[in-house]
């Protein structure tokens, strides 16, 4: 039977003067406790302990069906309650809002949408504007607690749709809405404190697989809803509302119900199983939860250059999939479908979506080396598929579709993105800014996207957002390609360094004294 320690063990702390190896006891007595990982006490305690294989497989096991599963049917209520406004705009909810115009153009009628376009817009500024004021308090409350609450914010905030009656009341409404948007970046937060860095890229493709998927069981609902009448007759946009509105209470709940804080408070694990949880994940040197707000750390974050480069590849995919959402089902009646029958054929390009972020999660997890490698990989196709959308001449559906469902391959692209930033940011108050900033590019993205497409332009296929979008696309690979120059560089400076020093000057407890990564020796970036 094999054992199994942390991976960073086999570097011993060097006896002191007088050749006495301190206890855990005494570390910690010698360490700043605020400063320092929560987990560091359970690492110290079981620092030399070993553990089978088999018991690691059961923790994880563990781990994988209590924390996967709420993460995931969080994602897939938050991105299906934000699709729901995109397809509510064909049956009724843009003209109960009066969130158009018609104007008279050359003696022809052009509806101007520019009111819709700022009221799908608004959900992003409003993300923007919140990440740092949601993330900074989630950093001193459990995470089980600020998780569940967001979910559950949304879908009282999906409810009250239905009461809204005007723009400015829509307005409001769907600004606040945005500050749901911080469920993605605690996703990433949560899962850095349960996985090693190499199993990290198949979960997190699990959860982002919630977004897609959202997409397409949303789909389906509004679909069904659509067909309720009752005390919504003629005004059948609201039941989606209800639906996914009530949906999402109960999962917020069930969230607040079973997601621990951290693994040293699972409620699932034994206290062995919580420490070999904790020692696990030594080797991964980005710590799991830190209570106290350090600035120099925070304030680090933005002299660091891949936090750049990752924003590139943030804005462009929010201002895509915004985009995407807000007006699929009006690019896809500009083919010349019905509403009901538009509504149908965008289900098959989140299907697409969903099979590529799940195959995204499973090469990460094959070849954790090449995450931008594969990343760029799934970007291409999405290139090819927006030029497909703006050369194919209209009348040409099939051509149209197809460019439609390549179009959407990109979502694969996500999980690597999410994989470098929960494996290459660590020290805890940094990855609570990054977090926050990375999101917040997302949401300027997002509110960009829908300006993009113009209600007059939709009958030759919203050219003018199809040349941003593949612009931002080939931005984003450029941006990959110096991520991993940058990261190979960064290796090499380290190994270079650690090359010239003793193994014994490096305390493997350093992953958990919440340091960064551009502080640890240690450390090294996953490309």
């Amino acid at each position: 039977m094999s054992t199994t320690k942390p991976d960073s063990d086999h570097v011993e702390r060097a006896p002191d003067a007088d050749g006495h190896t301190s206890t855990p006891h005494e570390k910690l007595s010698l360490i700043n406790s605020r400063d320092a990982d929560d987990a560091l006490r359970v690492a110290l305690a079981g620092q030399g302990e070993t553990w089978t294989e088999e018991e690691e497989a059961r923790v994880l096991r563990k781990i994988d069906w209590i924390i996967v599963p709420i993460l995931f049917i969080g994602s897939l209520i938050g991105y299906a309650d934000g699709q729901a406004f995109g397809f509510a705009a064909l049956f009724g909810l843009v003209e109960d809002m009066q969130l158009f115009v018609v104007k008279i153009v050359g003696g022809e009628v052009v509806l101007d949408t520019n009111k819709y376009q700022l009221a799908a817009g608004i959900t992003s500024l409003g993300g923007a504007i919140g990440q740092y004021l949601l993330l900074f308090p989630a950093q001193f409350l459990p995470a089980g607690l600020v998780y569940g609450t967001i979910v559950i914010y949304i879908g009282v905030l999906a409810l009250l749709t239905i009461v809204c009656e005007n723009f400015s009341q829509i307005m409001a409404l769907r600004f606040f809405y945005g500050f749901s948007q911080v469920v993605q970046p605690l996703s990433i937060i949560i899962t850095v404190m349960w996985w090693k860095t190499r199993e990290q890229p198949l979960r997190i493709g699990f959860v982002i697989a919630g977004n897609a998927l959202g997409s397409l069981v949303g789909t389906g609902i509004n679909f069904g809803a659509l067909k309720l009448e009752g005390a919504y007759a003629g005004h059948e946009w609201k039941w989606i509302y209800v639906v996914l509105g009530s949906c999402a209470l109960f999962i917020g709940i069930l969230a607040l119900l079973v997601l621990p804080a951290t693994p040293m408070k699972a409620w699932f694990l034994s206290p062995r199983e919580r420490q070999i949880a904790v020692c696990r994940l030594m080797s991964n040197q980005t710590g799991i939860h830190t209570r106290r707000f350090k600035w120099r750390q925070g304030l680090s974050a933005f002299a660091d250059p891949q936090v750049y480069l990752l924003c590139i590849f943030s804005f462009a995919f929010a201002f895509s999939n915004v985009a995407i959402s807000s007006f699929g089902g009006y690019l896809l009646t500009s083919f010349g479908y019905s509403q009901s029958r538009a509504l149908v054929l965008s289900m098959p390009a989140s299907a697409v979506a969903v099979v590529c972020i799940l195959l995204a999660g499973a090469l990460g997890r094959r070849f954790p080396g090449y995450r931008i490698v594969i990343a760029i990989a799934f970007i291409l196709p999405s290139l090819m598929g927006n030029l497909i959308l703006w050369k194919m001449p209209r009348d040409n559906r099939s051509g149209l579709l197809g460019g439609l469902y390549i179009s959407t391959t990109f979502y694969g692209s996500l999980v690597q993105h999410y994989s470098l930033l929960a494996g290459n940011i660590a020290g805890h108050s940094k990855k609570t800014v990054v977090m926050g900033t990375i999101t917040a590019m997302s949401a300027l993205g997002g509110f960009s996207g829908p300006w993009a497409y113009k209600g007059d332009q939709s009958e030759q296929g919203y050219p003018d957002g199809q040349i941003a979008t593949l612009s931002l696309m080939a931005a984003s690979i450029v941006a990959y390609i110096l991520l991993w120059l940058y990261y190979t560089y960064r290796n090499q400076q380290r190994e270079a360094l650690l090359g010239e020093q003793p193994e014994s000057i490096v305390d493997p407890m350093i992953a958990f004294m919440d340091v960064t990564d551009r502080d640890n020796v240690s450390f090294r970036y996953v490309r």
